[in-house]
């Protein structure tokens, strides 16, 4: 009973902390937005458009509020998940009903991508076991593959995907598939398959993880309490698995910022119609509202990730509630 109540206040803790947190980041992602060079009403405005007209556009959106007390009153309306209306993108029609769309499609291919990178991390550690020289021959050649930008990955996997589907589809008389060439837009998956692709080559994701996990787990097995069940003649792969749990959320929790950044560009490169192509748009097109929605998704995404880590970890590793963490 007390572990549960400890475990239930450090939840409140860090909930109230995420929350915090989210409130001061979207404080400094209005301010930045709102100081940018540009104006939506410019974008939106016919040439010639006089003064008066553009002040009466600005008090209806809201802009003509000083920045302080412009984040107040949008804070207070996003609590009640009111995130305004596009000015520009989509007018007429609300954040959300643009952007929550495109988000949930983002985060889907951003989980799923690292997901499968932790997969082929966890399967990569567990065949190469213990770091021996003559590994170098495995992962030089995937250190090398695998260093460049995602941004990079994505241009030379479409330059290439497009040289073969023309070679050997199109000049051999077969059918094109309906994503070809690359970019283009389709209702096919195979772009979110590909993009899905590229973020796991990219960045140096999938060797940054690979050797956190070998060394975990190395770590794990060279520990005196496995030695001692070992010495048992006890199984020791449910006690290893057991604690690689904290490593593998925790790592998965610090490296999806990493993929979030690198799927805007990764999106645009694909034309796929989710949260990073639509920021970028947006962007272009000033239009303060979407932006700023979408930065304060992406933060509340990364915040609410780390924050169930958090519990994960504090579920399974009682030492982390004993010592209040």
């Amino acid at each position: 009973m007390r572990r549960a109540l400890l475990l239930l206040l450090a939840a409140a803790r860090r909930t109230a902390g995420g929350l915090l947190l989210l409130v001061g980041a979207s404080f400094v992602i209005y301010i930045t937005i709102r100081s940018a060079p540009g104006d939506a009403i410019d974008a939106i405005s016919p040439m010639g458009t006089p003064p008066e007209m553009k002040a009466r556009l600005m008090a209806d959106f809201g802009l003509d509020r000083g920045p302080v007390t412009g984040y107040l009153t949008w804070l207070a309306h996003s609590v009640m998940g009111d995130f305004g209306e596009s000015l520009v993108f989509a007018p007429g029609e609300t954040v959300m009903e643009v952007a929550l769309p495109a988000f949930e499609r983002t985060l889907a291919l951003a989980a799923l991508a690292l997901l499968a990178c932790l997969g082929l991390a966890l399967l990569g550690s567990l065949a190469l076991g213990a770091h021996r020289p003559r590994q170098q021959a495995i992962t030089g050649p995937l250190y090398f593959f695998t260093a460049a930008p995602s941004f990079v990955v994505a241009v030379l996997f479409a330059q290439a995907t497009n040289y073969l589907i023309f070679t050997f589809v199109d000049q051999g008389g077969y059918e094109t598939p309906l994503w070809y060439p690359i970019p283009i837009y389709s209702d096919s998956a195979m772009p979110y398959l590909f993009a899905g692709m590229v973020l796991v080559a990219g960045d140096g994701l999938f060797m940054d993880f690979l050797n956190a996990v070998r060394a975990d787990l190395q770590s794990l097995r060279d520990a005196q309490f496995i030695a001692a069940i070992r010495a048992k003649g006890a199984g020791t792969g449910s006690h290893i698995a057991r604690n690689m749990i904290v490593p593998l959320v925790s790592g998965y929790a610090a490296r999806l910022p990493i993929v979030l950044g690198g799927v805007v560009i990764v999106e645009y490169i694909f034309t796929l119609d989710g949260a990073g192509y639509l920021l970028l748009e947006a962007a272009r097109l000033r239009d303060f509202p979407i932006v700023v929605g979408l930065s304060v998704l992406f933060t509340a995404a990364i915040i609410v990730v780390n924050l169930v880590a958090d519990i994960v970890r504090a579920v399974v590793d009682p030492r982390e509630v004993a010592r209040g963490g």
